[in-house]
């Protein structure tokens, strides 16, 4: 090898020389060996793009085969406690299903939160709404929410309740159980492609119509996600609306309601009853279900209306539709009826079951079941909901029922891979009935047994708090957190130690609370401390 080596360098040297002597140069003579140069340096990496920089490059991009398309893709600033998002919205083609994806550009905790909407959708729903959790920002979840398989342009009217979408048989069936299951999977591929990687924890949490669809995901799409919050449940959707036409019936009959000295009267007379049953008298009933309220007392001399002082037989009735249940002659569909208190505020009976002069002397639960009746079950947006009888609708009821209840109390399914359902609801929510929630709970441990379903559910109540949120009750819970400690560490909601909280609209402090106690449990006064301290009660059955 070295004497190879060395005819190698006298051949260059040779062949230097040559180069160097004679034939067209000006010098002539010879020329040193000059080494070849070294390469030149690498250009340095261009930097590294941000997330905010690569978010509207998606503008534009399919997902799903193509079946999903981003139609705008932009960087939404942070305000107050919500952070920065690249906002993609995106949409189904060939469909009005569309779905807004927001992902923290910064911070991200690797988790997503899929939030429901409510009422009849027709709108992308925004976790800024009392019924989220805070954890959805403190904690930098990437959200997504879809309109509910349509859009409606404006806000909550009489086109709105009409609910014509459900004439057309994709939107319905997007509405009734499919719309967030279509979603999922286009939208964690579009978080895979921001973040680098998807999420490693799916829950869920949505209230009222959101809950409907939380429980819809607990018993049909069991798979979709490891965690499920489901707030003021509107599972029951046949009953609910069998109990929402038979009380806007018994309503909109000016003889028949509550003017607001009367709502107050019986208000006044159920607080005395049973208010005190928890310990303390505060304007709470917490134990509503030993709340057996008779309005008899209040009865006017000979049944008529003699004034604000007594109830006429017929507004007696009215208090006792409210409050009694309802079944179709066949028992497929029921409902349990609502509870006692609150009877005089806005929050309360005032919410849903009282007529409004801004809905024509209709109620809430009027026109939504007006458009339910009409739009779902008649399909005749003429048809006089006054005359509606559900007994003659039963078989076109099991058709929509079969789309659209989220009643079933099987959760085999959900237990056996491990996911979580946690259910919530204020005691004195006049559109879901709490006791409705708690019955669902009970067969769903019947159905279950106890020890399954205690490792896979669990129903708390929310005393003297309305739908969703408001009331004087303690309305503020995290449950989106409860439900990741559950999943993630092992500890059921009920062992966490949780207080739910009222917080003071001017300041956000705290204005009450009360531990939060699980189904058959509530809030008990010790007799002694602070009554708006949740160290003063306990969780009693």
């Amino acid at each position: 090898m070295k004497g190879s080596h060395k005819h190698t360098w006298v051949a260059m040297a040779a062949a230097a020389l040559m180069a160097g002597c004679g034939g067209g140069g000006s010098g002539g003579g010879f020329v040193p060996l000059v080494p070849p140069a070294s390469a030149p340096p690498a250009a340095p990496p261009p930097p590294a793009q941000s997330l905010a920089e690569k978010c509207p490059a998606f503008k534009g991009r399919s997902v799903a085969e193509g079946a999903v398309r981003v139609d705008d893709a932009k960087v939404v600033a942070a305000t107050g406690v919500q952070p920065e998002y690249c906002v993609l919205t995106a949409s189904f083609q060939g469909s009005s299903l569309r779905f807004e994806a927001r992902l923290p550009t910064s911070g991200w905790n690797g988790k997503l939160a899929f939030i429901g909407g409510g009422g009849f959708d027709g709108a992308l729903p925004s976790a800024a709404d009392p019924q989220f959790s805070a954890s959805i920002f403190s904690e930098r979840y990437a959200t997504i929410g879809t309109n509910g398989g349509y859009d409606y342009p404006g806000v909550r009217d009489a086109g709105y309740f009409a609910a014509r979408f459900a004439a057309d048989p994709e939107k319905l069936l997007d509405f009734t159980q499919q719309s967030e299951h279509r979603a999922l999977p286009p939208g964690k591929e579009l978080i895979a492609a921001f973040f680098g990687s998807g999420p490693a924890r799916s829950y869920f949490e949505g209230c009222s119509m959101g809950g409907h669809d939380a429980l819809m995901l607990a018993q049909r799409f069991p798979e979709d996600f490891d965690g499920i919050v489901a707030r003021a449940p509107a599972g029951n959707i046949m009953g609910l609306f069998v109990q929402f036409n038979r009380i806007s019936k018994q309503v909109r009959v000016p003889a028949n309601t509550l003017n607001p000295a009367k709502q107050t009267l019986l208000a006044n007379a159920v607080l005395a009853q049973c208010d005190a049953l928890d310990g303390v008298a505060d304007g709470i009933v917490s134990k509503p279900a030993a709340c057996n309220y008779d309005p008899a007392p209040l009865r006017c001399a000979g049944g008529a209306d003699t004034g604000d002082a007594c109830l006429s037989d017929a507004q007696i009735a009215t208090v006792k539709t409210i409050t009694s249940p309802v079944a179709t002659a066949d028992g497929a569909w029921s409902h349990p009826g609502y509870n006692f208190g609150l009877e005089n505020t806005a929050d309360g009976w005032g919410s849903y079951i009282w007529p409004q002069a801004a809905l024509g002397g209709n109620s809430i639960q009027g026109m939504f079941s007006d458009g339910f009746v009409r739009s779902f079950i008649t399909q005749d947006p003429a048809f006089d909901t006054l005359a509606w009888n559900p007994d003659q609708w039963l078989a076109r009821m099991g058709v929509v029922g079969g789309l659209f209840s989220a009643a079933d109390p099987d959760l085999e399914r959900l237990h056996a891979r491990g996911a979580k359902l946690i259910l919530w609801n204020g005691t004195n929510d006049t559109s879901v009935s709490a006791r409705d929630t708690s019955r669902y709970y009970d067969q769903v441990v019947g159905k279950l047994g106890q020890p399954k379903a205690a490792q896979t559910v669990e129903l708390f109540l929310a005393p003297g708090v309305g739908h969703c949120a408001g009331g004087p009750g303690a309305d503020k819970v995290d449950l989106l957190k409860a439900m990741a400690t559950w999943v993630e560490q092992g500890v059921p909601a009920s062992a966490q130690g949780l207080v739910q909280r009222k917080l003071d609209a001017a300041t956000g402090a705290t204005a009450l609370a009360r531990p939060m106690c699980k189904y058959p449990a509530y809030p008990r006064y010790k007799g002694a401390g602070d009554t708006k301290d949740a160290k003063s009660f306990d969780c009693v059955n």
